[in-house]
């Protein structure tokens, strides 16, 4: 049976400044992301509201 040796060092390599840039950034536009996608879906949850005002609105103020 064949087993590997595993290093005992838990980072191998040193993360570059340019690595922590580029996922801080990454993590900045992932966040960016998710505001704009909830956005979006705040906005499609808005059109059957003003779209039922828009159509009914006149005839319910045309009843007070």
């Amino acid at each position: 049976m064949a087993t590997a040796t595993l290093s005992a060092r838990p980072h191998s390599r040193r993360i570059s400044p340019a690595e922590r840039v580029s996922a801080g950034a990454a993590a900045v536009l992932s966040v960016l992301g998710s505001m704009l996608a909830f956005g979006i879906v705040a906005l499609g949850l808005l059109v059957v509201p003003v779209a039922a005002l828009v159509v009914f609105g006149p005839a319910l103020l045309a009843l007070l």
